[in-house]
């Protein structure tokens, strides 16, 4: 699984999930790139605060959002077999309007069913268990906010897969000169 197909997964499962329902009209989904490296992880994180959350995504009363973080990927061997571990993350976001503690604990929860149930998609599809295997015991999850302008809350959601590495780590001599 590469770039491309690890988006249009969370891009297609956005467009499809009741409380989300991305379209091109009504953007409830972002994909950013996240470094690896602690500073510019931050600043990363603070372009999602300021140009994403609230400006490019901006759901209605009782909607979520979707934001795909890259991937970060470890190479392994385990003699003839080289995989790619893949870690991942994503975030369902919702705005709360209000500094009603329970309406915030309402909000945390509804996000966190909604992760639950877009990582439950994905153990459920068998593409996603035979050449790209989603490992349910690499999930993690944590509650965020207030983000954004302070309206912001959600479910982070940190997971790993691992794909099959001997292909492309294999030498090509047409590859080069």
């Amino acid at each position: 699984m590469r770039t491309t197909e690890y988006n249009a997964l969370f891009r297609g499962l956005a467009t499809r999930h009741k409380l989300i329902q991305h379209t091109e009209a009504a953007p409830r989904y972002a994909r950013i790139v996240v470094s690896i490296d602690p500073y510019q992880k931050v600043v990363d994180m603070h372009e999602l605060m300021t140009k994403i959350i609230g400006v490019r995504l901006k759901p209605g009363p009782g909607e979520q959002v979707l934001v795909v973080e890259s991937f970060h990927t470890q190479y392994r061997e385990a003699g003839d077999n080289r995989t790619r571990l893949r870690s991942g993350a994503f975030m369902v976001l919702q705005q709360v309007k209000t500094k009603n503690h329970d309406a915030i604990e309402q909000v945390l929860d509804a996000t966190e069913q909604t992760g639950e149930q877009i990582l439950g998609a994905i153990l459920a599809d068998s593409k996603y268990q035979v050449k790209n295997r989603f490992d349910p015991n690499s999930i993690t999850s944590d509650e965020l906010g207030p983000l954004g302008d302070g309206t912001w809350y959600g479910t982070r959601f940190d997971f790993d897969f691992v794909t099959p590495a001997s292909a492309a780590l294999a030498y090509t001599p047409d590859a080069f000169i």
